[in-house]
């Protein structure tokens, strides 16, 4: 299946309009309250599908986007790879929400998420990506993760893994990642840009491990992989708060 949707949010006089809704099975979008959601079928993507997002953020306009529910990766029948494709595009002035649920990689799964993020030189985001490894006593499929984020041109983050059989880590029977997973089943990776950056900082733990990586005074990676998704997010949550906080961007601080 090859899937599309294309979401356009401008500035209007006194809340961001959302100018441009079309979506093409699997995908559905819908306004909600101050937010935005994309839903997809509870059975895909399947290996095979080829799904593509576009999303453009005007100048002056302040985006909330996230998704209905998590998303599961199927393998197909034929034993082909999916792909995901997310294009964001963030103009002058402009703030982007991104906190989509997470993606599940489902045994004997081959995903490839793409995730391309443009900003203008005074835009600001917070893009937040999760996955889970698997479901409940089950291996995962094997996924790769690609995030590449440009400001005015210039390249801010370029950050990729894999996970899943042949990817080098098997504590886990069929997981892994080139950074090591460990045993850990859910993975947290966010950048934010227009936040006070300050120094690096971790936190370890057995059940799970965090870091606020610096790219620039006001751009930060954070990443954290643990044992599953509420310890995850609370360890971030005491890491940094930004990354897993649902603050409307319209009572959002002098951040956001």
């Amino acid at each position: 299946m090859d899937g599309s949707a294309r979401i356009v949010i401008g500035a209007g006089p006194e809340r961001s309009a959302l100018e441009v809704c079309r979506s093409v099975p699997p995908f559905s979008i819908r306004r909600c309250g101050s937010r935005v959601l994309v839903g997809a079928s509870a059975a895909g993507p399947v290996g095979g599908d080829d799904l593509r997002l576009d999303v453009v953020v005007r100048s002056g306009a302040r985006a909330d986007i996230g998704s209905v529910g998590a998303m599961s990766i199927h393998p197909g029948p034929t034993g082909r790879a999916s792909s995901l494709t997310t294009r964001l595009d963030v103009g002058d002035g402009a703030c982007l929400d991104w906190f989509p649920e997470p993606a599940v990689s489902i045994a004997g799964s081959d995903h490839l998420t793409r995730t391309i993020v443009d900003l203008a030189n005074d835009a600001v985001c917070r893009i937040v990506e999760e996955v889970s490894l698997g479901r409940s006593r089950e291996p995962p499929g094997r996924l790769r993760l690609r995030l590449d984020v440009t400001r005015a041109g210039r390249p801010l983050v370029r950050h990729s893994e894999t996970f899943g059989p042949g990817s080098g880590d098997h504590a886990i029977p069929g997981a892994g990642s080139t950074v090591s997973v460990g045993r850990a089943r859910h993975v947290l990776s966010a950048v934010l840009v227009g936040v006070r950056a300050g120094d690096s900082r971790t936190v370890v733990s057995d059940a799970c491990r965090a870091a606020w990586l610096p790219m620039t005074p006001d751009a930060v990676v954070v990443l954290a992989v643990g044992d599953d998704r509420p310890i995850v997010r609370s360890t971030v949550s005491h890491l940094a708060p930004e990354p897993v906080s649902y603050t409307h961007l319209d009572a959002a601080d002098d951040q956001w």
